[in-house]
Order: structure tokens, then C-alpha cells, then sequence
């Protein structure tokens, strides 16, 4: 349903320089909290996401995962890309399994939801590692219209994976009407939809077209392929200047 409501446009152009990491301040830190509607634990987890989401140097998503269904409630964000997505973490990370609440920072560390501490700490680890060779603009263009020109290079040997993740920005409230939180009114933070895989990019600008239906924001997601760090991110919300 999302898909046919968002469109893409790519253009590839010519090679620009890469930026030293002192050039600019340090890009925000991607946040993904694997969660679930079915899940005790996770409202916790989504109140935690959305105090973390206060912060400049985070951009916070919640991805829903439908493994929690079979206890009697059908998660109404879930879908099972988002598992995929979480799988291929496990596997990268050489994790035991997959579990909820998880939080994955930038692509390369993980925490349990119960762990404040660690998830703080991991998160003061990546921005020590993080580098700015790769810019990211996003224009507005009126009527939830977006241009994102990117340039520099991919810090590795391997060509990226461009992702956009469209989502619903801010508090959703569910009444849950079965499984583990049976009649409890379950608050999600920034609940994705849908997940786009746009293609793969190594370096030079290169320029993508998004139109996002009333309701939605986007995330613009340049990663070392699934289960792999993250590069760069952008917020369409955060990266614009006339709202």
C-alpha cells in the first residue's frame, strides 16, 4: 500500500572529494529499536526510544517484528522485511538470536532494551569512530516532494546499499486486544512502514527523488549492505529548513 505512494527518481553524476572528519559536525547516529506489540517489555523500550529521540546527534526509528503474533495479537506496524532486516544484524554481529527489545546503533552495535546504560554507551562509542565522507541534502519541495543529492565516498572496499524507511513520526497509541498485552493501551514511537532498497552507490554525487504521502517522514539510510554500519543518515524532517 505504501509502495504506490512513494516514487523514486535516480540520477548518477560525476566524483567529489571526501571531507575530513573536522570539516563539519559529526552526523546524527541512527537508532533502531526492534519492537512489538505483543512484547511486554517493549512500551518500556518505545517510552526509552522516545526520550532518546530528544537528542541532536540521534535519529530514532522503531521497526515492529511479527514473531510475536502467534501469542494472539497481530502487530498492526509488523512486517517480516523488518525481521529480515534484524536477522541479517544477527548474523553480522554473531548474535545467539534474534530478540525484542533490541536496539541496533548505526548498524554496528546492539543492546538490550533493559540496558539504558549500554545502549548510552554504545552510542558514545560509535560517534567516536564516525567520519564525514559522505554529505547528505535533502530539499524540500512542496507537497511532501523531497530531493536528496548525496557525494563523497564509501569508507570501505564494497559498494553501499541505499535505504529510505518511511514512517510515522512521533507517538502512536494501539489498544491492544490480545496476547501477552491483552487490554493495554501500547504507546510505538516512530513506527516504520516501509523499507526501500534503492540500489547500491560507492562514490560522486548522485541524486534520488522521494514523494511522501500526508502523515509519513523519511529516513535517507546509506549502509554497508544488510546487517552492516551505517555511513550516513538524514531525516527528512530534521534536514529541512522551512518547517
Amino acid at each position: 500500500m505504501i509502495s504506490g505512494l512513494i516514487s523514486l527518481i535516480f540520477a548518477v553524476a560525476l566524483t567529489g572529494p571526501a571531507q575530513e572528519p573536522a570539516s563539519a559536525p559529526a552526523r546524527p547516529v541512527l537508532i533502531e529499536l526492534y519492537t512489538s506489540q505483543g512484547c511486554p517489555l517493549c512500551p518500556a523500550a518505545n517510552e526509552y526510544l522516545g526520550r532518546l529521540d530528544m537528542r541532536d546527534d540521534v535519529i530514532a526509528l522503531s521497526f515492529s517484528v511479527d514473531y510475536w503474533d502467534i501469542y494472539g495479537w497481530q502487530d498492526t506496524y509488523a512486517r517480516p522485511e523488518f525481521v529480515d532486516r534484524q536477522r541479517s544484524y544477527k548474523s553480522r554481529m554473531a548474535l545467539p538470536r534474534i530478540y525484542t527489545p533490541q536496539f541496533v546503533i548505526d548498524g554496528t552495535f546492539e543492546a538490550a532494551g533493559s540496558e539504558p546504560d549500554g545502549i548510552l554507551s554504545q552510542i558514545a562509542n560509535r560517534r567516536l569512530t564516525l567520519t564525514d565522507s559522505i554529505d547528505i541534502e535533502v530539499e524540500h519541495r512542496g507537497e511532501g516532494n523531497f530531493t536528496i543529492d548525496i557525494d563523497g565516498s564509501v569508507p570501505a572496499q564494497e559498494p553501499a546499499t541505499v535505504y529510505l524507511a518511511a514512517y510515522v513520526p512521533g507517538w502512536r497509541t494501539v489498544n491492544v486486544e490480545g496476547g501477552r498485552n491483552e487490554g493495554r493501551e501500547v504507546r510505538v514511537y516512530n513506527p516504520v512502514t516501509a523499507l526501500f532498497e534503492l540500489g547500491q552507490w560507492q562514490d560522486g554525487p548522485d541524486s534520488y527523488g522521494a514523494a511522501l504521502p500526508d502523515g509519513l517522514a523519511g529516513v535517507f539510510i546509506i549502509q554497508g549492505g544488510p546487517g552492516g554500519p551505517v555511513y550516513a543518515v538524514a531525516d527528512f524532517r530534521h534536514s529541512m529548513q522551512d518547517d
